[in-house]
């Protein structure tokens, strides 16, 4: 097992683990060079994706806490068109992770500092690391953990020597009664300090199937089925020769059956990379279409309603399923109608038969094609069905007080009946494709093979040969069929998910020229926010909606924005916060523009919404209140989120919940109070310590004595804060 191999070490301390392998220490980089390393990793990855790189040498990541050096990585992997993942691993699990986690950096402790280990592929019990030279290095897997986890053992084997020491073990079982020991200690421990690379979902769709190795894999699929059929024709000749010839004894059963075990393994491979293949695609199409949703336009989406939004995501589920089902199928049916239409040509109708097979599967297209327009209509019905009756369940109680009851069901009783008349067209038009492809191919093919057959023209060899073809042909109909029913639910599916699939792969907003820790330093009387002329209308040629706005806030600021409804407060802190972009002027924050943060503005500047655009998600109420922050949190973070809940009044609240601020909360979980959710969303902004903090009509739903307190500790807590409120 990896645990106890990992764990068996000498009596040395951990500290010598890593300064005694000289050779492990030499493969790795110092800090000052993680720029270059990280560009190293990528290229020899093939990961690299843009042209961007890490600006010279005043950018390294900071020798301070890790979670700062993780932020700068994060950065770096941005400036280089790709993402750096932190990732955890348990050490019990660690020599089996380092197997898996490739392209990987990896932080080692060694004489007071940090230094980066640069994991690129793993061969057997080996792991190739690059080293400051540009070369590969191969090493031990357990040499890497070993030195991963000297920081761990470093603090428990004194303890551990001292204990069996003063009970007297016996030398010759200290080491094993030790290393049962240490592993014990360190079941619970996971090493950090780690980031895989990796595309982001944003890349070019064809580079993240090619990259996760699916073209190459898809290409195996292919080749494995031409040698199962290759296989399956020999098989057959065989026999059937046997057969007409007279000649059918064990000899040639034997090697019949030879044949037939043969194909077993090409058949569990392809199974094998066939289920590899669906759940790689459909991990890569998931993140593609996540990456859309988080991209699309706000305004768009606000102009859909539930049920909309709820039938985009029942269609992005069923796309996986529909393509990989549908196309595996016809992949599969393809390879076999080629085979199928070889052997009919060599077998007693000829091409004659061959052109009848095309003939059918060109009446099998337009069969296809009006079931694809009836699947689009009925799938339309039933996503306006769908909407129409969450819709209705949304103002269900608005419905019970206000429409006259003998007025409640006419709208679902059309909607009903449309949807029976569009179902049976389509049951119409999927009966000849369903029932009809292979049975239908059966029929014309024995048409094509009765004028050899009557003239007698035809050999038992080459009608045994044209029965092979037919069969085959036949099962590859009946394959084909589901498999292009199913490409066409595909087809309807993806018209309704293409927008968030574009939006995904739609170029992104480059990652800020500096890193956030440089962005986020901050000085006394230095401007947070410094905005000239600013001018921002919603629809292009329509009014402004600010129109040549100037403003400065200072560091430590607390400023109060007033004014009546519809006057621009929240289109102003959609600037501030970047969810916005201005027409035109100049805004910087902590005086640096967007183009130069990039997407770090959002580190730099977060609020916390009106109610109505403010959600729970479903989670924990820990995930809730640090989502803002690193995740997994830390147990300063978790310590931090709940002394800050108390100061907003949320201690009973913490005291009621059986798990505390592991509390399922949302929709499905713990239902909160409108103050309840008021002082969590006022919590996960303060959380996020941002430099600066706005809060959106925030204290609406609060009494004044709770209302007083939230503010104070708003004061207290943020950096810098703009409250918005009515007058």
């Amino acid at each position: 097992m990896d645990g106890p191999d990992l764990l068996r070490v000498p009596k040395s301390t951990a500290r010598s683990l890593v300064d005694d392998n000289e050779d492990l220490v030499g493969l790795s980089w110092p800090r000052g060079q993680l720029g270059q390393a990280l560009d190293a990793l990528a290229s020899r990855s093939g990961l690299r994706a843009g042209a961007g790189d890490v600006v010279g040498k005043p950018e390294v990541p900071p020798n301070g806490p890790s979670a700062q050096a993780g932020d700068w990585i994060e950065w770096a992997a941005g400036r280089l068109g790709l993402e750096a993942e932190p990732v955890e691993f348990p050490i019990p699990e660690l020599n089996r992770d380092l197997r898996h986690a490739s392209p990987l950096v990896l932080a080692i402790p060694y004489r007071g500092e940090v230094r980066y280990l640069l994991l690129l592929r793993t061969r057997g019990n080996s792991i190739a690391l690059i080293g400051p030279d540009l070369r590969i290095h191969w090493q031990p897997v357990q040499a890497i953990a070993a030195a991963v986890t000297a920081r761990f053992e470093a603090t428990i084997i004194p303890d551990l020597d001292r204990l069996l020491e003063s009970a007297r073990v016996r030398k010759g079982r200290r080491e094993q009664v030790r290393s049962l020991m240490l592993r014990e200690r360190l079941a619970a421990q996971k090493v950090t300090g780690c980031w895989m690379l990796r595309l982001p979902a944003t890349a070019p769709f064809v580079a993240q199937l090619s990259q996760a190795g699916l073209i190459r894999r898809l290409g195996w699929v292919i080749m494995l089925l031409m040698g199962m059929y290759v296989v399956e024709i020999i098989g057959w000749a065989l026999i059937g020769g046997g057969v007409l010839e007279g000649k059918l004894d064990l000899a040639w059963l034997i090697a019949w059956q030879l044949l037939l075990i043969s194909g077993l393994p090409l058949r569990l491979s392809a199974a094998w990379l066939e289920a590899t293949f669906a759940l790689d695609l459909g991990r890569i199409l998931k993140r593609r279409l996540l990456a859309g949703a988080l991209r699309i336009d706000l305004d768009a989406l606000r102009h859909q309603g539930a049920g909309q939004i709820i039938g985009r995501v029942m269609e992005s589920q069923a796309l996986e399923t529909l393509v990989l089902s549908g196309g595996m199928a016809v992949t599969v049916a393809v390879v076999e109608l080629v085979f199928a239409g070889w052997i009919l040509s060599a077998g007693a109708g000829g091409y004659l038969h061959v052109l009848a097979l095309l003939i059918w599967l060109i009446v099998m297209a337009a069969l296809c094609w009006r079931y694809y327009r009836r699947v689009r209509t009925w799938s339309q019905a039933r996503l306006d069905m769908t909407h129409e009756l969450i819709e209705h369940m949304l103002g269900h109680r608005t419905r019970l007080a206000q429409e006259p009851p003998h007025r409640r069901n006419t709208a679902e009783d059309r909607t009903l009946g449309e949807y029976v008349g569009v179902s049976c067209r389509l049951d119409h038009a999927i009966a000849p494709v369903a029932a009809g492809a292979a049975g239908g191919w059966t029929i014309v093919a024995f048409l094509a093979l009765a004028p050899a057959f009557i003239l007698g023209n035809a050999g038992p060899t080459a009608l045994a040969i044209s029965l092979g073809g037919i069969l085959m042909a036949t099962r590859a109909l009946a394959s084909a069929s589901s498999g292009l029913a199913s490409l066409a639910q595909a087809g309807i599916a993806w018209s309704l998910v293409s927008d968030l699939f574009r939006a995904g792969g739609a170029p992104v907003e480059p990652t800020g020229a500096v890193p956030p820790a440089r962005a986020g330093t901050q000085t006394s009387q230095q401007k947070v926010i410094d905005a000239s002329d600013l001018v921002f209308r919603y629809r292009q040629n329509g009014n402004a909606i600010l129109d040549g706005l100037n403003l400065t806030v200072y560091q430590g600021e607390r400023v109060l924005l007033q004014g009546p409804s519809g006057g621009g407060k929240s289109t102003l802190a959609a600037l501030l916060t970047g969810l916005r972009l201005p027409d035109s002027g100049l805004l910087l924050l902590n005086g640096l523009d967007r183009p130069t943060l990039g997407l770090g503005w959002h580190q730099l500047a977060t609020e916390a919404p009106q109610f109505h655009e403010n959600h729970i998600l479903g989670g924990s109420l820990a995930f809730n209140l640090l989502m803002g922050r690193d995740w997994p949190p830390s147990e300063d973070d978790l310590a931090l989120a709940r002394a800050l809940c108390i100061e907003l009044g949320l201690g009973p609240l913490l005291t009621r919940m059986p798990s505390g601020m592991m509390q399922h909360v949302g929709e499905t979980g713990w239902q909160l109070s409108h103050g309840e959710r008021t002082r969590v969303f006022l919590a996960r902004a303060l959380l996020q310590d941002a430099s600066l903090t706005i809060l959106d009509e925030s204290f609406a739903a609060l009494d004044p004595a709770t209302l007083k307190a939230c503010l104070q500790t708003a004061v207290a807590r943020a950096r810098t804060l703009v409250v918005i409120a009515h007058p």
